[in-house]
């Protein structure tokens, strides 16, 4: 079978991208329902749409999961690549896909704007995150990475009579526009440079030396800042407060969660196969020159080390002072992104699978945290600043509750997975030697603590100053936030089956070829 033939083998790309596959069918199948009922109401039209995306987002992960774990190999001429690291990611993303689906069936009714436009743009959001972090290929992922964007920018502006929700997402366009010119730069530059945009054939070009060449050392600098948007590192993080609270608030939760793993899945893909030696410890002699590339180490570890300090501290700083929900949690997702930063800085394999347990244990409470926020809410800015949360500890206990548990968890507080995602990240950065960061990083938390429990200080210490009218709880939203609040309690007291799939999946980046 000639090479070409094997590349577009369909066989083959149904094993490895299956699940892209489904994703797309559920897209099209999603447009083709919105045509077919156009004489139904809109609110008919919503509900179907949104059982439908739920039902191809749960079909797309049982495909990745049950089939594509135990794969490692690459399709489409070396433009995607299914292994346990990219399966792992991939998970956590159609995961935040299904619980954003469930609650937003019941957020549209509450906020009464039911339009079936909503779940595809939901939809093809997941799908270009999960090509996004499948892609070996750069330009793909950056195709992929537009694909994602363009669909989260609509999406911040579902509200379009909503002033706040249209100047997020004008923000969010205009800063996230850059970032993307900024991760194409360098993508052109290093194809420049290297002759070829494939992770693990530019590995093996930068052995050679050329790693320690300016040009290259800039083209990285530029990748990076592109995905340091998203990931709303220090000080990449402008757009992160406005764009967060003027997004509907299910949106807010799935653009903290979803589009930030994303991001962080591809650059400790493209940092750990292309500019660090991992490939070389795979036992591959085509890759064994790669070890070289343990010198480019001093080059962009002492840019995390100032990244992951400014981001802790500068988003727990500003979160203290906010007054309003949102945007305390907004400035609450930097500093988090600065602990995963302390997993990535550690360049060790306890660090990438602490980064890997975290993003997962943090899709599952910062989700649930704005699920309830949407709820306490009834419609979109009803009930967000922090007064409006005095007393609802005993008139609404369950969704109080919850979110004394999902802030309890983003804290570290034990038993949560919130304390066991921060004690593998900063164990491995200890462990790498980084002690003053660490001791400065577990300050933080402390900070972080005070306004994370603020709350629930004013949910069950203090007395109502004014009526909140609380959105109805239905069934989707219901089991999406039962589900998320098992998962951070069950993964705060028994971590170790998670904890060994994210080493499975980090240890596979060194096969990655």
């Amino acid at each position: 079978m000639t090479d070409l033939a094997t590349a577009f083998n369909l066989q083959s790309i149904w094993n490895i991208a299956g699940g892209q596959v489904v994703l797309l069918a559920t897209g099209l199948v999603l447009i083709a329902l919105e045509l077919l009922m156009a004489g139904q109401s809109r609110a008919a039209r919503s509900a179907a749409l949104g059982w439908a995306t739920v039902v191809g987002l749960l079909l797309a992960l049982g495909h990745v999961v049950f089939r594509e774990w135990t794969l490692s190999a690459v399709v489409l001429s070396g433009v995607f690549s299914m292994e346990k690291f990219t399966v792992f990611l991939v998970a956590v993303l159609l995961l935040a896909g299904v619980l954003a689906a469930l609650m937003s069936i019941g957020y549209l009714r509450n906020n009464e704007e039911p339009r079936g436009e909503y779940f595809i743009l939901l939809l093809f959001s997941v799908y270009g995150a999960v090509a996004f972090v499948q892609s070996v290929d750069l330009l793909m992922m950056f195709i992929a990475l537009e694909v994602m964007s363009v669909a989260v920018y609509v999406l911040a502006a579902y509200l379009k009579n909503d002033r706040a929700s249209v100047e997020g997402a004008m923000k969010y366009f205009l800063l996230g526009s850059f970032g993307s010119a900024f991760f194409l730069f360098g993508v052109v530059w290093l194809y420049g440079l290297t002759g070829t945009l494939n992770l693990s054939e530019m590995a093996v070009i930068l052995s050679g030396g050329l790693f320690r060449q300016p040009p290259v050392l800039v083209a990285f600098a530029m990748l990076s800042a592109g995905l340091f948007f998203k990931m709303a590192l220090v000080p990449f993080h402008m757009w992160t407060p406005d764009v967060y609270e003027g997004s509907p608030s299910v949106v807010t939760g799935f653009m903290a969660t979803a589009v930030k793993a994303g991001a962080f899945g591809a650059f400790l893909k493209i940092l750990t196969v292309a500019f660090s030696p991992i490939l070389s410890t795979g036992g591959v002699t085509h890759f064994l020159m790669t070890h070289n590339l343990g010198g480019m180490a001093a080059y962009w570890q002492p840019v995390l080390w100032w990244l992951a300090l400014l981001t802790m501290f500068i988003g727990n700083l500003l979160a203290i002072s906010q007054q309003n929900i949102k945007r305390m949690l907004a400035y609450s997702s930097i500093a988090h992104a600065g602990y995963m930063t302390l997993g990535l800085l550690a360049g060790n394999a306890d660090g990438r699978m602490g980064v890997l347990f975290y993003l997962f244990s943090y899709t599952l409470m910062n989700l649930g945290a704005f699920g309830v926020v949407y709820l306490i809410d009834g419609r979109e800015r009803g009930a967000q600043t922090l007064e409006d949360y005095r007393g609802l500890g005993f008139r609404v206990p369950g969704l109080s509750f919850l979110l004394s548990l999902f802030l309890v968890a983003m804290a570290g507080l034990p038993p949560t997975a919130g304390f066991i995602g921060k004690f593998y990240v900063f164990a491995a950065a200890i462990r790498e030697g980084y002690l003053l960061l660490a001791a400065l990083g577990i300050l933080t938390s402390v900070m972080g603590a005070y306004y994370y429990l603020r709350v629930v200080y004013l949910l069950y210490m203090k007395d109502p100053v004014r009526e909140v009218s609380v959105g109805r709880v239905d069934a989707p939203t219901f089991v999406a936030l039962a589900a998320m609040g098992l998962g951070v309690l069950y993964l705060g007291i028994l971590p170790q089956g998670l904890a060994r799939l994210a080493q499975a999946a980090q240890a596979s980046l060194a096969y990655l070829f």
